[in-house]
């Protein structure tokens, strides 16, 4: 009898973790864009109010790159957790997955667009090869289930 844990495969993503480097740079555009902010006002007090947002804002933002996001995949689809929210879907209704090793896009429509919203961002943390074949073959085999 299959153990039905066996088929799960689970990962987490922090890119400020795997990337201390860009994470300077990051954080250094982040203040820049709060100073320059803040002189574009004029008004001493609004300015520090007005670049304080602007970081708050820019940091809200790039939260899925501050911190880390978790990923499930299992015999029904994938499910991610991201820090402000969360989203699955089944295999049956994926119908792209553009990829290369460092991540890729979990999507319901059979064409991309500017405004493709309805699929899952993947980072695969340095496992790109496993996810990636995995990925591929649920999406396969919910494709060989439907036919």
């Amino acid at each position: 009898m299959m153990d039905p844990h066996e088929d799960i495969l689970e990962w987490s993503a922090h890119p400020l973790r795997e990337q201390p480097a860009r994470a300077v740079v990051v954080c250094v555009v982040i203040l820049a864009c709060g100073l320059l902010v803040s002189l574009a006002v004029g008004d001493p007090t609004g300015g520090v109010l007005a670049g304080g947002a602007a970081m708050l804002f820019l940091l809200f933002m790039l939260n899925r790159f501050f911190l880390p996001s978790s990923y499930r995949l299992d015999a029904n689809g994938i499910a991610v957790r991201y820090p402000i929210g969360s989203r699955s879907l089944r295999w049956v209704d994926l119908r792209r997955f553009p990829h290369d090793q460092v991540g890729g896009y979990l999507s319901t429509r059979e064409r991309g667009g500017m405004f493709d919203s309805r699929g899952i961002s993947v980072l695969f943390a340095g496992r790109g090869t496993e996810i990636i074949q995995r990925i591929k073959a649920s999406m396969q085999t919910a494709r060989e289930a439907e036919s």
